[in-house]
């Protein structure tokens, strides 16, 4: 402070001065108003040393007599050590100037089997229990009783008295570790209660009772329990499973509103009962439950009962209850937190209103709804799983329902009244709403469909984990940042070079297919395949068939090639001619090969296999004189029809009527105009005979000179042969 006024030299700075002087003189004052317990400080003598066991004795400190050991000063350290059966006694004082000394004891192993006595209230008590130390008291109390140290305290008692008009009542145990078997009645703890540190107290009950009983004192406001650091309190029953005839919960607190924070834990049981009434696991007028704190309640009454608001943000808590709720309360808040909540009626039962946010959620109910509330539900930002029994509702609201961003299961088929970017599984089967995200860690069960229809997304956000283990469908989009895995892949079409990808992880599964080899046959000049519609991988390869060498056809693949085949031709009866009623047959020959041979056409018309003979020698055709007589007179065209191609030539057929020409040289040069024809030449027919084609008047007197002629000539030879003779 002089350093402050030192450097402040300006008439401002004065005025400065006077203010921190002011100021200052003001604290002082305060500290002297203030409670003599706020400047309390444990005291520094070394500690008086008791050997409990030891031999009676009497001095200002203590006195030690057949029935008892007698602690006579407050604000002076006391070490007790050594084993008794003796009773350990302690007066406290009226005087409301005295009322803050303490008694500050230092438990070394000791092992008193009479206990601590108060035989004046209102007392306050500082005990030490020490690392590595065991100790054993029948019983301890105080009306402001403070306990630290890491050592074991063992008893049958451990109570915080009801405060006074002196004192306030008051519970602080910091690190050490309690144990109470509780002989009789139920311990009790009123005021201010605070359990912090490493701090463990465990009370087991005696089956009649409640093992610990919290603000029993009515119209105390102070009442109040706080669990905090690592500290836990746990109130078990001595044996749970036998029925009592009353009924047994695990912590009662009537007037104390218990608070959980940082990594405490509070866990109680409530014992079966044949009475009318059964136990609550934890019954409380009001609760939160904070932090990384963890609550375990197991009842045949509701598990966790809290008359008006429950408030759980960040905690875990598991409660189970035989024959109610899971958990029950006025108002139930729950935000950041982990819940497995079971019971016979709802398991999780918000009466007046429920909310979810930010959470994990998993209720189950044996003959009921398991998530309910007669006013309104919200769910936000939350994973719930609400298994009901058969045809009853998984989730329900008398008010209405509203539900964002969430991943729902029920076992039941309801609906709700707003249900956003969300995914809701009704059983087995579910659906992505909107845009819905996976929350932390999400399983597709292998009994369960996902459907993401189109226009819906499901994102897997960074850090977060969805694993399919049943069917997913994705007709809509996923978006992952995170880790998808998939035992069950789904979606994709698999080929014969690449296997299925995974619509949900784009991952590779499955087997190659065998090739979808086309019906159609492929070629090319030398051969011809079958070739796969995908990889174009060829089967069936082969060389084209053919009937012959000129064939053009593949008989498999209908290959059509190019054959250089000889076009026929007629190499015999080309341009000749035939006779009317001549009884020679006409004979053609083409050089095509008999095999070949399909038809013969005259002036391009087929005619019938009767009107010829086919035979081989090339292509031989002989034309029956009986068809030929059906021709006209004149010209006409012949076809030998083959594989290879059609041999063709013109023949004539001449008229049987032979006319002799009149010879008239006068006439010569205008014979035309006088009606008379040429004499024509003589043509060769096919029977090679020449015949005379001339115009005649007789033809009878001819043949009749002849004839004489032919006979005159007979009858020289004959006579000349008879002279020489």
């Amino acid at each position: 402070m002089r350093l402050a006024v030192s450097t402040i030299n300006s008439e401002g700075g004065k005025n400065m001065n006077k203010k921190l002087i002011t100021m200052l003189v003001t604290f002082c004052f305060m500290l002297l108003l203030a409670p003599v317990s706020v400047m309390a400080a444990t005291p520094t003598n070394a500690p008086i040393v008791i050997d409990v066991g030891g031999a009676n004795v009497e001095n200002e400190n203590y006195k030690i007599t057949d029935t008892g050991i007698n602690i006579r000063k407050r604000d002076v350290n006391y070490e007790l050590t050594g084993t008794t059966d003796k009773k350990i006694n302690f007066w406290g004082s009226n005087n409301p100037n005295e009322v803050d000394q303490a008694f500050y004891l230092k438990l070394n192993n000791l092992v008193c089997n009479g206990g601590f006595i108060v035989q004046n209230s209102p007392v306050k008590m500082v005990v030490e229990v020490p690392k590595d130390t065991n100790n054993k008291l029948k019983r301890i109390s105080a009306n402001d009783l403070t306990i630290y140290g890491s050592g074991v305290l063992n008893t049958e008692g451990f109570t915080v008295t009801q405060k006074t008009s002196y004192m306030d009542s008051a519970l602080h145990v910091t690190d050490t570790t309690i144990n109470v078997n509780v002989a009789r009645n139920s311990a009790e703890w009123n005021g201010k209660c605070v359990i912090s540190g490493n701090a463990v107290l465990t009370y087991t009950g005696n089956g009649i009772y409640a093992p610990l009983q919290l603000g029993v004192k009515n119209g105390d406001a102070t009442h109040s329990v706080l669990l905090e650091d690592n500290a836990k309190l746990i109130c078990l029953q001595d044996d749970p499973e036998t029925p009592s005839e009353y009924s047994v919960s695990g912590l009662e607190s009537f007037g104390a509103p218990i608070t959980l924070k940082d990594n405490s834990y509070l866990e109680a049981e409530a014992k079966s009962s044949t009475g009318k009434y059964a136990g609550f696991g934890i019954v409380s007028s009001s609760m939160k439950v904070l932090g990384n704190s963890k609550v375990v309640a197991r009842g045949y009454d509701a598990a966790l009962s809290v008359g008006n608001d429950l408030e759980i943000n960040g905690g875990t808590i598991k409660a189970i209850s035989k024959g109610s709720n899971g958990i029950y309360a006025e108002n139930l808040k729950i935000e950041n937190a982990q819940i497995e909540a079971e019971g016979y009626w709802p398991a999780l039962f918000g009466n007046d209103a429920l909310s979810i946010s930010n959470s994990t959620i998993n209720a189950t109910s044996i003959d009921d709804i398991a998530i309910f509330t007669r006013g309104n539900l919200s769910i936000e930002n939350s994973k719930v799983e609400a298994n009901a029994p058969q045809d009853i509702e998984g989730i329900k609201a008398r008010q209405t329902t509203t539900i964002n961003q969430s991943w729902i299961t029920t076992t039941g088929n309801e609906s709700y009244d707003s249900i956003n970017d969300s995914v809701l599984f009704n059983g087995n089967d579910g659906k992505v709403i909107g845009n819905a995200t996976v929350i932390g860690e999400e399983t597709v069960s292998s009994e369960k469909t996902l459907i993401i229809p189109e226009g819906t997304t499901l994102s897997i956000p960074d850090k977060a984990k969805f694993t399919n283990n049943g069917k997913v469908v994705v007709n809509g989009t996923v978006i992952n940042s995170g880790q998808i895995t998939c035992t069950n892949h789904s979606g994709g079409k698999a080929t014969c070079i690449q296997k299925a990808v995974c619509e949900l992880c784009n991952q590779e599964y499955g087997d190659l297919l065998e090739h979808n080899y086309s019906t159609k046959w492929m070629n090319n000049e030398e051969i011809h395949w079958q070739e796969c519609t995908v990889c174009h991988n060829h089967k069936d390869e082969s060389k084209h068939i053919f009937d012959d060498d000129k064939d053009t056809v593949c008989n498999v693949c209908g290959y059509e090639r190019m054959v250089n085949i000889k076009t026929p031709k007629i190499i015999k009866g080309q341009n000749s001619k035939w006779k009317k009623d001549s009884k020679i047959d006409f004979v053609f020959v083409s050089d095509a090969d008999y095999s070949d041979f399909v038809s013969v056409s005259i002036d391009g018309k087929i005619i019938d296999s009767r009107n010829y003979v086919s035979k081989e020698g090339s292509t031989i055709i002989t034309l029956k004189s009986d068809y030929l007589n059906t021709l006209s007179v004149g010209k006409h065209t012949i076809s030998i029809n083959s594989t290879t191609g059609s041999a063709s030539t013109e023949f004539i057929i001449e008229s049987n009527v032979v006319e002799t020409p009149v010879k008239d040289d006068n006439k010569k040069k205008d014979s035309t105009s006088n009606n008379q024809e040429t004499v024509k030449p003589m043509v060769k027919a096919e029977n090679k005979q020449e015949v005379k084609k001339v115009k005649t008047g007789d033809d009878e007197n001819i043949i009749g000179i002849a004839l004489l002629l032919l006979g005159s000539l007979v009858v020289l030879t004959y006579i000349r042969k008879k002279k020489i003779e």
